[in-house]
C-alpha cells in the first residue's frame, strides 16, 4: 500500500511539474530566441569580420586587437564616462530633492507628481526633439531668454564645449520622473517614530536629514544609481537625434559608435566586440557598486 501511495503522489509530482514547465515554454522560447540567441551569436560574430551581407572568415582576436588601439573608441568611451559622471550624480540629488518637495503636505501635489512623471512616458525621440528646438542657436527658448536679458547666444549644440553639457541636461531632466517615485516611496517608508524620538533629543532638521533620512532610504539611493549607470552607460537616443556625435566628436559614445561601425561602415564583427566590452565595462562597474553596497547601505540584517 505505502509503495503505490509513494507511486501515486511520484506521478502526481510529475505531471505538476510538466504543467509547470508546459506554463513557462512560451515565454522561455521568446527569450531563447530574442535574447539568448542573439547574446550567443554576438559573441560568435566578434571573432569575424562579417560585413552583415557576405560569408564571414574567422579572424579569432584580431577585433579585440583592434579595439584596443581604436584611437576613435577611446574617444567614445572617454564621452561615456563623462556622460555617466555628469548624469548619475545629479539623478540622484535632484530626485530626492523633488520627491521631499512632494512628501511635504501642499496644495496641487498629485498634479506635480504628474507633471514630473510625463518625461518618462513620453517618447524619448519626441523629448529629444523638444530639446533640440530649446537648444537652437537662433530660435531656441534658452538664446531668446539670454538675448532679452543682453546676453550673446550660446551655441549649444554646435559647440565642443557646451555639446556635451546640452544632452546631459536633457537626459537629467528625462530620467528623474520614475527615480523621483522611488525616492518619494522610500522617504514615506521611514518610519515616523525615528523623527519623533530625534525630537526629543532637539536634534535639528539637518541632522535628522543626514542621520535618519539618507541612512532608512539608502537602498533607494543604491537602486537608483545602479539602474541609472546601467542606462547611461547605454545612452544612444539623445545623443543621436540632438547631436549624431558631433560637433566633431563631442558627444560620441559607445552604443553610438557600435551603430556606426555596424550600420554605417558594414563592421558587424567589430561591433559585436565592442558590444561586448561595453558589456563587460558595465558588468565590472555595478560588481564595484555591489561591494562598494555593504559600505554605506543601510541594511536591516545587519
Amino acid at each position: 500500500m505505502k509503495t503505490k501511495s509513494k507511486k501515486k503522489i511520484g506521478k502526481l509530482v510529475l505531471q505538476q511539474n510538466l504543467y509547470g514547465y508546459l506554463f513557462i515554454l512560451p515565454a522561455f522560447l521568446i527569450i531563447a530566441v530574442f535574447s539568448i540567441y542573439p547574446i550567443l551569436n554576438g559573441l560568435l560574430l566578434s571573432f569575424t569580420n562579417w560585413d552583415g551581407l557576405h560569408e564571414y572568415d574567422f579572424i579569432q582576436f584580431d577585433n579585440y586587437t583592434r579595439m584596443f588601439s581604436d584611437a576613435e573608441f577611446g574617444v567614445a568611451l572617454f564621452n561615456t564616462l563623462v556622460f555617466v559622471l555628469g548624469t548619475v550624480p545629479m539623478i540622484i540629488i535632484l530626485s530626492l530633492l523633488f520627491a521631499h518637495f512632494l512628501n511635504r503636505p501642499m496644495i496641487g501635489k498629485k498634479l506635480f507628481r504628474s507633471i514630473y512623471f510625463l518625461p518618462t512616458i513620453t517618447s524619448g525621440v519626441a523629448i529629444a526633439m523638444i530639446w533640440k528646438w530649446i537648444f537652437n542657436t537662433n530660435t531656441g527658448l534658452i538664446n531668446s531668454f539670454l538675448f532679452m536679458l543682453g546676453m550673446e547666444p550660446i551655441e549649444w549644440l554646435a559647440s565642443s564645449k557646451y555639446a556635451m553639457v546640452s544632452v546631459i541636461v536633457m537626459s537629467i531632466w528625462k530620467s528623474l520622473g520614475t527615480n523621483i517615485i522611488i525616492m518619494l516611496a522610500a522617504l514615506q517608508s521611514v518610519p515616523s517614530s525615528l523623527y519623533e524620538a530625534s525630537s526629543m533629543d532637539t536634534t535639528s532638521g539637518y541632522k535628522k536629514f543626514i542621520k535618519i533620512t539618507i541612512p532608512m532610504i539608502s537602498p533607494s539611493i543604491f537602486l537608483i544609481a545602479i539602474m541609472s549607470t546601467i542606462s547611461a552607460f547605454q545612452v544612444f537616443e539623445q545623443v543621436m537625434t540632438l547631436t549624431k556625435g558631433g560637433p566633431g566628436n563631442a558627444t560620441l559614445v559607445v552604443v553610438l559608435y557600435i551603430y556606426n561601425q555596424a550600420f554605417e561602415n558594414f563592421n558587424m564583427g567589430y561591433a559585436s566586440t565592442l558590444a561586448y566590452a561595453l558589456f563587460f565595462i558595465i558588468l565590472l562597474v555595478t560588481l564595484i557598486q555591489w561591494i562598494a553596497k555593504k559600505h554605506w547601505v543601510y541594511s536591516e540584517v545587519d
